[in-house]
């Protein structure tokens, strides 16, 4: 009997203990933390624009212009101005630079373009604008120049047709395949002859001397650009480009365009 007494006292000094210890204490019991799973970022694939290959490089100038030209024997063009259509033929002894105006033509290069100097009495030069259009055919076609193609009865006489080219480190006179010029021209006498014989290096023949003195031409640019055909009819739409207002710099005030340029035959 003593000892279930004692074993009682015991658990109840045990027990009040307890209770004591935990009296006005709110104890939480913290559940284990849930794994949270962040969602991966999705990889978006940016599209690359395809690369295109121009199909004329520096170094295959003549190689792929000759092979255009040999798939394109057509030399007559019609050239659809603000002021008027004018009809070119296109010389065949001149084949680098029929194939690419050819080819530009074909390509829609020239359309829509403006003349960017036009000097009575000279020129009327077209085709070497850059608007958006005419950037994405010259990726196309390929930015080069042309190797010079001169012609000692190529002269730029009147109505001719020739190709723009850079002056500044060009020393081949290679020719820019987007700018061509029409000659007005004026006429010169052989004083004048002389002084760009001497300025230019270059020899006037007897025939061209005769041809200078006596009709309008420009004759300073013999040589130095290469002359690839002529105006065969329509000529007279020329004045009426090289004589309007224009700025300083030979730009006219209000904006003459070429509208489209038609391969013929």
């Amino acid at each position: 009997m003593l000892k279930y007494l004692l074993y009682l006292f015991v658990t109840l000094v045990v027990l009040s203990g307890c209770s004591g210890d935990s009296e006005g204490k709110n104890i939480k019991i913290k559940s284990p933390a849930k794994k949270t799973t962040v969602p991966k970022k999705k990889r978006v694939k940016i599209k690359k624009k395809p690369v295109i290959k121009p199909m004329i490089t520096k170094d295959s100038v003549a190689v792929k212009l000759t092979e255009y030209g040999k798939n394109h024997k057509e030399t007559i063009v019609d050239i659809y101005t603000t002021k008027g259509k004018v009809r070119i033929r296109l010389y065949k002894d001149t084949p680098l630079h029929r194939a690419s105006f050819l080819l530009m033509a074909n390509e829609g290069y020239f359309t829509h373009s403006v003349f960017t100097r036009v000097a009575p009495c000279f020129i009327a030069q077209g085709g070497g604008t850059y608007t958006k259009e005419q950037t994405a055919v010259s990726r196309k076609t390929g930015v080069y120049t042309i190797p010079a193609e001169f012609k000692r009865h190529r002269t730029h006489k009147q109505g001719a047709v020739a190709a723009a080219r850079e002056y500044k480190k060009n020393p081949d006179k290679r020719s820019d395949p987007f700018a061509f010029y029409f000659v007005e021209g004026t006429l010169y006498n052989d004083p004048t002859l002389d002084r760009y014989e001497n300025e230019n290096g270059y020899k006037f023949t007897k025939k061209q001397r005769e041809y200078y003195v006596s009709k309008p031409g420009a004759a300073h640019l013999d040589g130095q650009h290469t002359v690839f055909g002529e105006i065969i009819s329509g000529y007279s739409v020329i004045p009426k480009i090289t004589q309007v207002e224009r700025d300083s710099k030979d730009w006219p005030i209000h904006d003459i365009f070429i509208d489209s340029v038609v391969v013929v035959k």
